[in-house]
């Protein structure tokens, strides 16, 4: 802006009120339609000026607050309201009042109507307003308001004073609020006074409108954020009990005008000043169609660059601690804080923002700070700014708008650049009204739900969280704030992600030390907000444990399991619980951001798992043996399913067994029996801290039938004599897990012998086909995203190797993990070299896909519902480019799987529908 540029605007209509008055109506409808309701009026300015009229308007409302009944009081204000709009534009217009002049004239109406209001209701409802009072906030606390300007008001009533008769004070206060909000508010024939905002109150979503002080003071005390700081620096008591006002805004200083800031109070300044608008985006600032208050380069900016400074200059220099905007610059001016050059750019830039926002205002009065895009209309706002050319108007404000945003940008020097680099936009979750730009930001990010994050964010910032419920945790939000919404937006899915972000916030007991470290470590910030976003079995998890984030800074850290002999079996149970949590997380966690393959997740999952019974059944030896004596023999506890195949997900279930050899006399069973009891307690019971595994023992010869601990003596005969053709192929994948002496060693060349020995091999196929047949039937599959049951499925895979380990009397050793089966099949035979690779190749793609998807999802991959980041996650699993690559070489493998199981097995039902 060069020097004169902010002079040039506005420029007198006329020298003489009424002329000027005229000439605008021209271009303001409102303005055409005040001067044919107000003749009289118009004819008294000419005649006495407008002071003299302006004072006759408020003296009238003083006259009609002492005696009017609520009919007359409603007809009275809105008459003067005309009157006053008249004399202030007039006066506007043609330039005998400067702003502050203006702005001034608009307060004192502003104020003489809300008193009178006030008295009115006080009067009707029969109470005295005695401690009863009214403060000014923002634009009408600093004598700043706009030509169509809301008025930001709070009600307090000092419960010692206020008189509330029969009624509680808090609704007699409230009921007179109510009324004196709809004699200023409600429409009539004659149009309405003010509109007013009363959100500026303490907590407004559950406090009454009219507020007691006591309460007031605990909340400012205890939950009161920087915003509101800024908030308050231009409070002003202008109705009701003064000297109540007075005192309570004597109490209100210390919260206000703090004498000492630490850091993170800084900081929070900072980052507030760095949320609002800190993009130099030039096509916003070049763009006609303006935001004079809200935009780059707008009012805001403006009143943000005093605002600050005041907070944190203001709390040891009294001097600065000015309402009004030029006021405060003149004072950080005068204390050396700010050039004088710099103030006098600032002061003559909002002059002009004002005035032309007082006259797009004025053409309809509406609410608004944003021009036309239409030229004819902007053309108007730029007549009654006194130019005629379009093309200057346009220019003038370009210059003013691009310097103050200028200086703006220079307020926090290094701060205000890196984040106008690093920002899109206005993020502002300050006040109590969406900020438009920030919506637009949102939106950008690809937020969708903008209204109701904004809302939750603010909700934060009122601590109804216990992370947010401390200065500081507010204040080391509003820092993280700008780049966590950030990582949200890069996930594609920023509604989940911060919906499921909420539910990490409410299940933190504490803010300061999470939020601090998601501030401290971007890389942790970004793998948390993609966690919430792509797995929201993760995300859950995360929900009930927010601490476990911590273990995502040190792995090694995480819980020990810890079954000692000597520690407690209760101990024992919620050690192995925190171990596996915070083990499982990690695992999950380097799965789902591609740090581990599936198969080495599958191998890890069961690898803990192992871990883990082994640790319990130790825990439950010692139990069984304090309680009951030493086993009476040799013990193993084996595993089959997914555990027996080290193919483990995050959800998977045990298939467990426990086999034991006696040499000893009397009952063992009965030893053992209670053994696996408590095995199964500790691996499956509830705790404080939650539960490990589902675990399944019908394996067992019987399966529910039979006892939970079987002799190894009784487990061969069963197999020998009784076993169906399902509970030999459950054999191929039994693996020793925990165990005293060389039983396991004893139970695995067992298995072999058994499955080599199986005997109705010459029905083995046609079984297999009934049980495939059956498992259709009563689990139909459900398409090409059911992994597991489905045709061509995982099942069908596990089904052809163990039919041919079983047709090939088995392997001499074991070989649980079904690629190793596969290949050993290719040794001997029993699978040519495209069957065996059909059978590999499906099994990578089935178990990483399985692996992703019981990570992230509680039910199968839905591609109408699944996130976009989700599917490049199940993309990147198997190698392929996009989610579209990774549903054909899905269907692929299904169908290759399935014509091989169709050639080996047979052809079930449903086989023809099954993707």
């Amino acid at each position: 802006m060069n020097g004169a540029a902010g002079l040039l605007l506005p420029r007198p209509l006329a020298g003489e009120p009424v002329a000027a008055l005229e000439t605008g109506a021209r271009s303001a409808p409102y303005l055409a339609r005040l001067l044919a309701r107000e003749e009289a009026t118009a004819t008294d300015l000419a005649g006495a000026g407008p002071d003299a009229v302006l004072q006759r308007i408020l003296d009238g409302l003083a006259r009609l607050s002492g005696a009017a009944g609520e009919a007359e009081a409603m007809t009275g204000l809105r008459h003067a309201k005309r009157q006053a709009h008249l004399v202030i534009s007039a006066a506007d217009l043609c330039g005998i009042w400067p702003l502050a002049e203006v702005t001034g004239a608009m307060t004192r109406f502003a104020d003489a109507a809300a008193a009178c209001a006030l008295a009115v209701a006080a009067r009707t409802l029969g109470h005295p307003a005695d401690g009863l009072f009214l403060v000014a906030l923002g634009k009408m606390g600093a004598h700043e308001l706009n030509y169509s300007s809301d008025i930001d008001i709070a009600a307090f009533y000092d419960p010692d004073i206020f008189d509330a008769g029969l009624r509680g004070a808090a609704d007699a206060a409230s009921r007179i609020v109510r009324l004196m909000t709809r004699l200023l508010e409600e429409p009539t024939g004659d149009g309405y006074v003010l509109r007013t905002d009363l959100r500026l109150r303490p907590d407004p979503r559950s406090t009454p409108v009219a507020v007691s002080t006591r309460m007031a003071g605990q909340y400012y005390e205890t939950l009161g954020q920087n915003w509101e700081r800024m908030v308050w620096i231009k409070a002003r008591p202008f109705a009701g009990d003064l000297a109540a006002a007075a005192r309570f805004l004597g109490a209100m200083r210390p919260f206000v005008w703090r004498q000492h800031l630490d850091y993170w109070a800084i900081a929070d300044i900072r980052a507030i000043k760095a949320m609002i608008n800190a993009t130099a985006a030039r096509a916003d600032l070049d763009a006609p169609h303006a935001d004079v208050k809200l935009g780059p380069g707008g009012i805001r900016e403006i009143e943000f660059f005093a605002q600050t400074q005041q907070l944190i200059l203001g709390g040891r220099d009294p001097s600065l601690r000015e309402r009004s905007t030029e006021g405060a610059l003149q004072a950080l001016v005068a204390a050396g804080h700010v050039k004088a050059e710099v103030a006098e750019r600032l002061k003559a830039a909002y002059g002009v923002l004002r005035a032309v926002e007082h006259r797009a205002q004025m053409r309809l009065d509406e609410q608004t700070h944003v021009l036309p895009k239409d030229d004819a209309k902007r053309l108007e706002i730029a007549r009654l700014s006194g130019l005629d050319d379009l093309g200057a108007f346009d220019r003038i404000l370009r210059e003013v708008r691009s310097d103050v945003h200028a200086i703006y940008l220079d307020l926090f020097g290094h701060e205000a650049r890196e984040a106008s680099a690093a920002e899109t936009g206005n993020l502002v979750f300050t006040g109590v009204d969406d900020d438009p730009g920030t919506v637009a930001t949102l939106a950008a990010m690809g937020f969708r739900e903008t209204s109701a994050t904004i809302d939750a964010i603010r909700n934060w910032h009122r601590g109804y969280l216990p992370a947010t419920r401390t200065v500081r945790g507010r204040e080391i939000l509003t820092a993280l704030l700008p780049r966590l919404l950030a990582d949200m937006g890069t996930t594609g899915e920023a509604d989940e992600a911060f919906r499921r972000f909420s539910s990490f916030m409410e299940g933190l007991p504490s803010g300061v030390q999470t939020l601090s470290m998601l501030l401290a470590e971007p890389n942790l910030r970004r793998d948390l907000v993609a966690t919430l976003a792509l797995a929201p079995r993760l995300a859950r998890t995360l929900g009930r444990r927010p601490h476990l984030i911590e273990a995502l800074l040190q792995p090694d850290q995480a819980s020990p399991l810890d079954a000692g002999p000597d520690q407690p079996f209760g101990d024992a149970l919620d050690s192995a619980r925190r171990h596996v949590r915070d083990r499982a997380f990690l695992i999950g966690h380097d799965l789902l951001h591609g740090r581990i393959a599936a198969r080495d997740a599958a191998f890890a999952y069961s690898d803990l798992a192992d871990r883990t019974v082994a640790a319990m059944a130790a825990a439950a030896e010692t139990e069984t043996g304090r309680r009951f004596g030493p086993p009476p023999g040799a013990w193993s506890v084996v595993a089959l399913g997914k555990l027996g195949g080290r193919a483990m997900t995050a959800s998977s279930d045990l298939d467990l067994m426990v086999l034991y050899e006696s040499g000893a006399d009397g009952d063992a069973g009965a030893w053992f029996t209670r053994f696996t009891q408590r095995l199964i307690t500790a691996l499956s019971a509830e705790t404080a801290e939650g539960s490990l595994y589902e675990v399944d023992m019908r394996l067992r010869p019987s399966g529910r039938a039979g006892p939970v601990a079987v002799s190894l003596e009784s487990f061969a005969r069963y197999h020998r004599e009784d076993a169906w053709t399902w509970e030999h192929m459950a054999l191929t994948r039994l693996r020793p897990v925990a165990g005293r002496g060389a039983l396991g060693d004893k139970v695995q060349a067992l298995a072999c012998t058994l499955m080599a020995d199986a005997p109705r091999r010459d029905t083995l196929t046609g079984d297999i086909r009934d049980m495939r047949e059956r498992l259709a039937r009563e689990k139909p599959g459900e398409g090409l995203w059911d992994l597991k049951t489905g045709a061509g499925g995982l099942v069908d895979m596990e089904f052809i190797v163990q039919r041919e380990l079983l047709m090939a009397k088995g392997p001499r050793e074991p070989l649980p993990v079904l690629s190793d089966a596969v290949n050993w099949l290719l040794g001997h035979g029993r699978l040519n070299g495209n069957d065996a690779g059909t059978l590999l190749n499906a099994n990578r793609i089935l178990s990483s896909l399985q692996q992703i998807q019981r990570l992230a999802l509680t039910g199968h991959v839905d591609p109408e519902t699944v996130s976009s980041g989700l599917k490049d996650r199940l993309a990147r699993a198997i190698g392929v480019a996009d989610f579209a690559a990774t549903e054909e070489a899905l269907r692929k493998s299904k169908a290759a799987v399935l014509d091989l199981r169709q050639a080996r097995i047979g052809v079930v039902e449903g086989d023809l529908s099954a993707f």
